[in-house]
């Protein structure tokens, strides 16, 4: 199965979490081999989660969190 460049920016938030059945994430990291600008993406983004899971937690109210999350998780996927 080859990926394309948009299919991977689909799949970014599923293969983070480790949620993708074998074969798409052998088609993901094969993908990543050959393009340098998906490289650069998906390593922009794991730094990102990086960084923002060091931040203090903002002290929303546990359902605004919430509703917040969903809403950047449709975002990405």
């Amino acid at each position: 199965m080859n990926l394309t460049c948009e299919r991977i920016r689909e799949l970014l938030f599923d293969h983070h979490a480790g949620e993708l059945v074998v074969e798409e994430r052998e088609s993901f990291e094969s993908h990543l081999t050959t393009c340098e600008n998906c490289t650069y993406f998906v390593e922009s983004y794991v730094h990102t989660v990086k960084v923002v899971r060091k931040l203090p937690r903002c002290g929303l109210p546990a359902d605004a969190e919430a509703r917040l999350r969903e809403k950047l998780k449709k975002h990405f996927t």
